[in-house]
């Protein structure tokens, strides 16, 4: 008699974890459905993110560009000016 009690015991145990290994997979599931809903909508925003900082970064290279232009410039007239003055090319 006790042997039948113990086998149901283990019966019920076993019959435990299987509910809960059922459980765990159905989670999973809607887990990995959800994922799946999500993923395209973040892949969107990474790609509009990428795109503004390639913006921004093509605005910040244009003044860049602007700036040591006029740096260049100016540094090239004043040295032009230096080399006349000394030269007395103009009084």
């Amino acid at each position: 008699m006790n042997g039948d009690n113990q086998s149901q015991q283990e019966h019920h145990h076993i019959a435990e974890r299987v509910a809960h290994l059922e459980t765990a997979v159905r989670y999973q599931g809607k887990a990995i459905a959800e994922l799946r809903e999500d993923m395209p909508a973040g892949f969107v925003r990474t790609e509009a993110e990428l795109v503004r900082v390639h913006e921004q970064l093509t605005k910040i290279r244009t003044t860049d560009f602007r700036i040591l232009l006029s740096i260049s410039l100016t540094t090239a007239l004043g040295t032009l000016g230096i080399i006349v003055r000394m030269l007395g090319w103009f009084q």
